[in-house]
């Protein structure tokens, strides 16, 4: 049965600490795998190689051998890859996350058993497993997998609710700690390399109170005047509809994840000072950060994008994921360049009503509400968000 131990709220908070430290996942993924009552948890994605689609493992649960992972996955890669097919199929309808069983894998559960990677599993004392989309905007990103021993049982009912409770705060917490992800790969000390990032980056304490910002939000305070810290130290939004907005993300946990496999649509739309550029404000709790003590922060991060920056973006993946034309690939290379309608009908020498209808034809195919949305999804997908030395 699942673990009546772990508190949900302590750890969907903890989950959000991945956001500053994604070393924390194994350990996360443990957890999760207990409070849901399975033997384990992975978070992975697929890569293409060759002709093929190759699958990784970035993060999974303590009690797997990372060896005993790439030979499996080396050993049964055509049949893992078709089962994840199955499950990224069934479950990529709708906003929000939903786990499929293995029982949809195969026509029976004879067949099933009959297969080699299963019967490896079996070997290994696992027996059912099940998996679904984190990310549905990029579907080969951020896949989600629980594997259950033979004595726990088949995913049911139950441990749908739970996983429930936990997977739109894990696909928030890797969607929105890209940036971050990107500069961990690259130091050891996460915190003091801060500012190498294009994003602009917040740390707040329980109060609200700025205990850390990078380079680019500092700039960002100068030149959009879209916040302002107090006197006493707190950021605040100048505009009464983003502060509206962010404060229940400020408020509570509670209030994050409302967006299930599409956590962007959770960002805040920030006005600046320019009537043509926004920024878009994404927020996560931030319970405790080593580099700052063993003292709980009880605060929050704020990930700041500039849609007025320009932004290096691999036009070719989102030409291919979205299916857009040639002319639709080069507007949203200028979009992302910080460009506005007008600036890009004068680069391309066509009309603004053209441009505007490009734009709006960029923006449906992306499922953007806006082109600051857009902006947010295409750099998100595809760019470097560390500075070039």
């Amino acid at each position: 049965m699942p673990s009546e131990q772990e508190d949900a709220g302590k750890l969907i908070l903890d989950i959000y600490d991945t956001a500053i430290d994604p070393g924390h996942w194994p350990d996360i993924l443990d957890r999760v795998a207990r409070y849901i009552g399975a033997r384990g948890a992975f978070i992975f994605e697929l890569q293409p190689l060759d002709a093929t689609m190759s699958i990784q493992a970035p993060y999974f649960s303590t009690n797997y051998k990372p060896e005993l992972v790439h030979d499996y996955l080396t050993r049964h890669h055509a049949q893992e890859a078709a089962d994840q097919e199955v499950f990224a199929r069934l479950s990529r309808q709708a906003d929000h996350i939903e786990l499929i069983g293995d029982t949809e894998l195969a026509p029976s559960e004879e067949v099933l058993l009959a297969r080699p990677n299963v019967q490896e599993m079996l070997r290994n004392g696992l027996r059912y497993r099940a998996g679904g989309l984190l990310n549905k905007d990029q579907i080969n990103h951020d896949r989600f997998a629980l594997q259950f021993a033979p004595w726990q049982g088949p995913f049911d009912a139950d441990r749908a609710t739970r996983a429930a409770q936990l997977l739109p705060h894990i696909a928030k917490a890797l969607n929105v700690a890209r940036p971050t992800t990107q500069l961990s790969m690259l130091n050891n000390s996460l915190l003091t390399a801060l500012d190498q990032l294009v994003v602009g980056i917040c740390v707040l304490d329980a109060k609200g109170s700025v205990v850390l910002k990078n380079r680019e939000f500092e700039r960002q305070l100068e030149s959009a005047n879209a916040f302002r810290i107090t006197p006493s130290g707190r950021l605040i939004a100048r505009s009464e509809t983003a502060a509206g907005a962010l404060a229940p993300l400020l408020e509570s946990a509670s209030h994050h994840g409302q967006y299930g496999a599409r956590p962007r649509k959770e960002a805040v739309i920030v006005p600046t000072q320019s009537p043509d550029h926004f920024l878009c404000v994404e927020v996560v709790p931030l319970n405790k950060v080593e580099e700052f003590g063993a003292r709980a922060l009880g605060g929050h991060i704020i990930y700041s994008l500039d849609t007025a920056n320009s932004y290096r973006i691999s036009a070719d993946v989102l030409k291919n994921l979205f299916a857009l034309t040639s002319t639709e690939t080069s507007i949203l290379e200028l979009m992302s360049e910080g460009m506005t309608n007008g600036q890009i009908s004068d680069r391309r020498s066509t009309a603004v009503e053209t441009v505007n209808s490009q734009v709006k034809s960029v923006l449906s195919k992306l499922g953007a509400a806006n082109r600051t949305q857009a902006i947010r999804m295409a750099t998100n997908m595809s760019a470097s968000f560390v500075r070039e030395a």
